[in-house]
């Protein structure tokens, strides 16, 4: 090996101060979560944390970024899945938060994302942006438009429900609802 140090890919040190910053919002929640506890996880040092983000919220962003891309690409995987074209982002919008197994990891990645979206709405906004992409090829009729509203704010209320444990949902009451609300489309996770 040469005596010259490689310089690695930018785009490789955001993606690892990004899961690195996921991994200290998982167990260390919002009050752990400092540019310091991220820095101290990653190969670089804090200068360069600093240098692709110059500021905790530009790595929220980021953050925001990563589980939006994530969650769009899920959803939109599940949409192609589904033979029926009408409706089919709202019912794979839900079927990805039903199917998916939530683990406390989860939870507390999704509480800091959501405590960081309540203090700085450009960052719901961000967010938001992300939603609105798997909403183009919703129903525009009115009854369809409702049931994909209410197919998502279903959605989105299971999701707070995890992530508050105000209701414990065991997996065969979400394939439970899942077959209640999306009759005639019985896709799953497992069906692939």
């Amino acid at each position: 090996m040469d005596s010259i140090t490689r310089r690695r890919a930018p785009d490789d040190t955001r993606a690892e101060i990004i899961e690195k910053a996921l991994e200290v919002a998982a167990e260390l929640g919002a009050s752990g979560f400092t540019l310091d506890a991220v820095a101290a996880r990653t190969s670089v040092s804090k200068g360069a944390l600093l240098h692709h983000f110059p500021s905790k919220i530009a790595l929220l962003e980021g953050m925001v970024d990563h589980l939006g891309r994530m969650h769009t690409d899920t959803i939109l995987a599940e949409a192609a899945r589904d033979p029926e074209p009408y409706g089919r982002n709202a019912r794979a919008y839900l079927r990805a938060t039903v199917n998916e197994p939530v683990t406390p990891q989860d939870v507390s990645i999704g509480r800091v994302i959501m405590a960081a979206c309540a203090i700085d709405p450009a960052l719901a906004q961000r967010w938001n942006g992300w939603i609105d992409k798997v909403k183009v090829d919703d129903p525009s009729d009115p009854v369809g438009a409702d049931d994909a509203l209410m197919l998502r704010l279903i959605a989105d209320g299971l999701w707070m429900s995890d992530l508050f444990g105000t209701h414990a949902v065991s997996p065969e009451q979400r394939q439970a609802l899942l077959s209640l609300l999306t009759p005639g489309h019985p896709i799953t996770a497992n069906d692939a």
